[in-house]
């Protein structure tokens, strides 16, 4: 070979080379060129890359503090600041929108002012670590600074300030609210397929289309509930000042967000980690404010409360901030997931082995049994005190269970109300003594017994928060909001118009008091109602106790009973789920506020396969038809509430509410749910449900052991993988 044919066989690869290099410019466009230039180089969109692992690959502005995180897998991110600004937003806005650090401050009467890491004078010390990066951000103007930890995991990240970093130095301005990150996984206007999951209820979605500025508002809510230390006790709508006719809102169970990007298949849970119990789950549609979908948790530091300068709180009262800050860690966790496993059904799977992994959520015994709950004994007015109204005795209940044995009904679960002397409003209980009118104590521990023996579940149902001011004492151990007033929480009915609250402490002495009466008779079951769904601030002997103190004092009484008893909860927050043996009353809706698109079954989805969910009593839904698919669709165990006597024997009680309870018109639905249900839930037995899709009024719903269930809600016939679904109907695969 000549000199001249070597040279040229050495620029043909060069040439060819080039010739790619040039096409792929072309179709690709020299933005896609750049941004794969810079993340080769270690670079995306100015931010620089600090650390990665298998997983992901953590990017870092460390003038702005934002952050990008990729998927190495698939290549997809999620940004923390908006990568396209619209000219819209003005400097506030704009400022929070590429702000690792969101704050609103208090200044005297003043809660608006917002401080962040954008816009304002702040000194910043980043120093990057082997997992990511600290910063000391101080706000001079403000006086105000605290440390900003960000750790790249396996699973995604965390997001940390160490209660002990934050700094109040100034005199003229104080922390009211912060938010970390708040722009995390945002998405302008209709530019990203996919939704926000919010919390409410079960599980809602806030798809991520053009929101068309419809909304004016977007979610907010506090984890585990309002206030009742701060906020009024407020009655939606009052009908004559007796009946509501607008239910209440549903509360945050677990506190947890998330957004998704179905069309690049990345997608987060968040999971607020330290500072749960006195935050929000914020998430905000295209529209509400800017143009940009967003989700976050903030968390509060100080509120204002109305404090009454005289006795007649009309006539005058001060609005006053709180003096001393709240006192926790705030963290939260992303967990990312990326291709099938970014969407709900994937944050739920998520949720579920993060509880497992930290010992919060136990497997418990998980078959099926249909709850038929009953009621004991309430109060009416007589010409002096009150009377007993007895609906349904210790040997009723026998009789009860007998004739469903005969139906074929064998796996049931109860929990029995109203069997303590004086009544279900009774309350606290601090001895296991029950009414006599139902049999006494010895009958009841019988029957407890001969419940154990024959596996079915019995538990006694205890509301330990509450306390009945026309039966007790309520001059001492009783919460105090901040602003030392009595909380009355008002029933708008006639025998007991208002109760209480017991504080903590008492609450632990009388709960405590009445595990070990139940112990000492080897009565087991034990119902926990009232301080699972509740915790507050509230003011004792002229000391504030915080919502933290509440929920931790909560948190250790649940965990000493459970030691001693079986634990079952009403509605039991995520923090005292690894305590209980079973989860009641799961709502299977939401509170189908304006801004949500679609129903999803996410904590039914998370406890399924694990621990036993019933849903909320069936005798009061409206739409049966409707409420039986969706325990189909969700897996939980169907709930009613019982009496021996007609419910019109109540109607002057407090339970005058339960309209409709009486056996013998509920016998026949009993025995058809639960054949149906058991047929259902046999064929899944302990499998988790791996996979939920929507389409349209149908819904399908995929097992971890393959079994695949189908409900179509719809008023017609539609198909879905080629199977055919009737309106109203469900079919297992």
């Amino acid at each position: 070979m000549t000199d001249k044919k070597r040279i040229i066989f050495k620029l043909i690869p060069a040439v060819l080379i080039l010739a790619v290099a040039v096409i792929c410019f072309t179709l690709a466009g020299p933005s896609d060129v750049a941004e794969t230039a810079n993340a080769a180089a270690g670079e995306i969109n100015g931010h620089k890359s600090v650390t990665e692992n298998e997983n992901y690959t953590l990017y870092v502005n460390d003038e702005t503090l934002s952050l990008i995180i990729e998927d190495k897998k698939t290549g997809a991110t999620m940004e923390s600041s908006i990568s396209y600004d619209d000219g819209e937003s003005n400097k506030t806005w704009y400022g929070a929108m590429n702000s690792a650090i969101v704050l609103t401050m208090i200044n005297g009467n003043d809660d608006s002012k917002q401080a962040n890491t954008f816009n304002d004078l702040v000194t910043k010390k980043v120093k990057h670590t082997r997992y990511g990066f600290t910063a000391d951000i101080y706000w001079t103007k403000y006086k105000i600074g605290m440390t900003l930890e960000v750790e790249l995991t396996n699973e995604g990240l965390t997001v940390r300030v160490p209660d002990e970093s934050i700094r109040e130095d100034g005199k003229d301005y104080q922390i009211g609210t912060i938010a970390l990150y708040p722009y995390m996984g945002n998405s302008y206007m209709d530019t990203k397929e996919g939704y926000i999951l919010i919390p409410d209820g079960n599980g809602a979605l806030i798809y991520l289309d053009d929101k068309e500025g419809r909304y004016k508002s977007g979610y907010s809510a506090m984890i585990y509930g309002n206030d009742i230390g701060f906020e009024d006790n407020k009655v939606e709508s009052l009908l004559w000042d007796k009946y509501r006719i607008i239910n209440r809102s549903e509360q945050i169970i677990a506190p947890v967000f998330g957004i998704a990007h179905t069309d690049d298949k990345i997608a987060y849970l968040g999971i607020v980690e330290d500072g749960a119990m006195r935050a929000t789950i914020e998430g905000m549609p295209n529209g509400v404010s800017v143009n940009y979908n967003r989700a976050y948790a903030k968390f509060t530091e100080r509120k204002y409360y109305t404090q009454p300068t005289s006795n007649n709180s009309t006539t005058g009262s001060l609005k006053i901030s709180e003096s001393e800050r709240s006192h926790s860690d705030l963290q939260v966790r992303y967990i990312f997931l990326s291709g099938d496993d970014a969407t709900y059904a994937g944050m739920a799977n998520a949720y579920r082995d993060y509880l497992i992994a930290k010992g919060d959520l136990k497997q418990t015994d998980n078959g099926f049994r249909t709850r038929v709950d009953f009621l004991g004994t309430d109060r009416e007015q007589w010409v002096i005190g009150t009377s007993a109204v007895v609906m349904t005795t210790v040997d009723d209940i026998r009789d009860i269970y007998e004739d469903l044995r005969k139906r074929g009904v064998n796996d049931l679960f109860s929990v029995y109300k109203g069997w303590q002397k004086g009544g279900i409003y009774n309350v606290p209980i601090a001895k296991y003594k029950a009414d006599p009118k139902i049999g006494g104590t010895g009958e009841l521990t019988k029957l407890a017994k001969e419940a154990a023996e024959s596996g079915t579940g019995f538990y006694l149902y205890d509301d330990a928060l509450r306390i009945n001011p026309d039966e007790y004492n309520v001059t001492f151990n009783v919460v105090k909001r901040i602003n030392k007033r009595k909380y009355e929480e008002n029933t708008h009915k006639e025998v007991y118009p208002v109760f209480n609250y017991i504080t903590p402490k008492r609450s632990v002495t009388e709960l405590t008091g009445l595990v070990n009466k139940m112990a000492s008779k080897d009565v087991k079951g034990l119902c926990v109602a009232g301080i699972t769904s509740n915790i507050f601030s509230y003011t004792y002997s002229g000391t504030n106790y915080t919502r933290y103190q509440c929920g931790e004092a909560y948190a250790e009484l649940i965990k000493s009973a459970d030691e001693k008893l079986d634990l079952v909860m009403e509605q039991p927050a995520a923090y005292l789920w690894g305590s209980s043996q079973a989860f009641l009353d799961m709502p299977l809706y939401t509170s189908s506020y304006i801004i949500e698109d679609a129903f999803v079954p996410f904590l039914s989805i998370v406890l399924k396969g694990v621990m036993p969910v019933y849903s909320e009593y069936i005798n009061f839904e409206a739409n049966k038809k409707e409420f039986f698919l969706k325990l189909v669709e969700s897996g939980a165990y169907p709930s009613f509430y019982i009496t021996k006597e007609s419910s019109s024997e109540l109607i002057y009680t407090n339970s005058n509410d339960v309209y409709s309870s009486q056996y013998s018109a509920y016998a026949d639905q009993i025995e058809d749910y639960a054949k149906q249900l058991k047929t259902l839930n046999d064929k899944v037995k302990n499998a988790t449900i791996k996979a939920h899709d929507i389409f349209g009024d149908a819904v399908r719903v995929t097992y971890s052991n393959g079994v695949k269930i189908y409900v179509n809600y719809g008023e017609s016939e539609t198909m879905v993988d080629n199977v055919k679904l009737e309106p109203m109907t469900y079919l297992v695969m």
